[in-house]
C-alpha cells in the first residue's frame, strides 16, 4: 500500500546509474577542487553574460569569452574563429596542468594560479551565427566542445568508453556549470506557428531532457545549491522534474555520500 505514495523516478535506475558513475569520473579526472571551491552554477542573465556588441561575432566572441572562464579554462589556447574562416583541422596534442596527485586536468575560473598552456597551434572553435539569436543555446554548446576537447586531450574516457563520448562531454559540460544552460537548450518546442521555429539557432543535445535536469539537480545536490536558486531560471516545465530528480537523488545516500568524499581530496 505504502509503494503507492512512492515518488516516481525521472529516468530509469540505468540511466541514474551512469550519471552518478559519469560524476565520479569527473570528480576524478577534472578537478575535483574547481568543482567545489570555485565553478558556478552559470544562469543565462545579464549577470553573467553582460556587455555590449554591434555585430553577430562580437555577440559569439562575448558568449565564447565567458564560456571559457567559467568552464576553467581560460588559460588553454581556445581560439574562436568566424564561420567564414574556419577550416577543421587536427588538434595539436598539448602538454596538460595536472595535480601531482592523480593526473587530473587542472582547472580554474578564479583565473588566479593555473600558468598558460602554450601551444603554436590553437585550439579552434566557430559557431552557427543563427545561434547567436539564442545566448543559451550558443553558450552551451561552446561548453560542450571545450568538453569535448578536455576528453580528447586527456585521454580519459566516460563510463562506457569512446562509444558514449558525445554524452560524456555534455555531462562534463553540466559538471563545470552550465546544468541550467543544457536544461532550458536540451528540447525545443516547434509550437504552432511554423514561422517562429528556426531549428539552426537549437543546440544539438545527446542526453535527453530529463537526463540533463537529473544531471543538474546532481550538480547542485553536491555543491548544496538551493532549489530556489537551481529553478530560478529554469523553463516552466522544468522546475517539477528538477524537484522530481532531487527526490531520486535523495534515495541513493551510498552513492551520494561516495561523490561527497572528493570534496575533501
Amino acid at each position: 500500500m505504502l509503494s503507492f505514495f512512492n515518488a516516481k523516478p525521472l529516468i530509469a535506475t540505468s540511466s541514474a546509474d551512469w550519471i552518478f558513475e559519469a560524476y565520479e569520473w569527473a570528480l576524478t579526472h577534472f578537478d575535483n577542487e574547481e568543482f567545489f571551491t570555485r565553478s558556478r552554477l552559470i544562469q543565462p542573465t545579464n549577470e553573467f553574460f553582460s556587455g555590449r556588441v554591434d555585430s553577430v561575432h562580437e555577440k559569439a566572441e562575448m558568449v565564447f569569452k565567458y564560456t571559457l572562464n567559467y568552464a576553467g579554462l581560460a588559460h588553454w589556447p581556445f581560439q574562436l574563429q568566424p564561420p567564414e574562416e574556419y577550416q577543421h583541422r587536427p588538434s595539436p596534442q598539448l602538454s596538460l596542468n595536472s595535480t601531482d596527485s592523480d593526473n587530473s586536468v587542472r582547472r580554474d575560473s578564479a583565473l588566479e594560479s593555473v600558468p598558460a598552456i602554450l601551444s603554436y597551434d590553437p585550439l579552434y572553435l566557430t559557431y552557427n551565427p543563427q545561434q547567436t539569436l539564442k545566448p543559451e543555446d550558443l553558450s552551451s554548446s561552446f561548453a560542450h566542445v571545450m568538453a569535448q576537447y578536455l576528453v580528447i586531450q586527456s585521454q580519459h574516457f566516460p563510463p562506457g568508453g569512446p562509444d558514449y563520448f558525445a554524452e560524456g562531454t555534455e555531462l562534463l559540460a553540466i559538471f563545470m556549470g552550465f546544468g541550467v544552460m543544457f536544461s532550458n537548450s536540451a528540447y525545443t518546442f516547434r509550437g504552432g506557428c511554423g514561422s517562429c521555429y528556426n531549428g539552426q539557432s537549437n543546440r544539438q543535445a545527446t542526453l535527453s531532457e530529463n537526463e540533463v535536469i537529473f544531471s543538474l539537480a546532481l550538480y547542485c545536490k553536491l555543491k548544496q545549491i538551493p532549489t530556489s536558486e537551481a529553478t530560478r531560471y529554469l523553463k516552466k516545465h522544468l522546475k517539477a522534474s528538477f524537484k522530481q530528480a532531487l527526490k531520486q537523488i535523495n534515495g541513493e545516500p551510498e552513492k551520494l555520500g561516495s561523490l561527497l568524499t572528493y570534496r575533501h581530496t
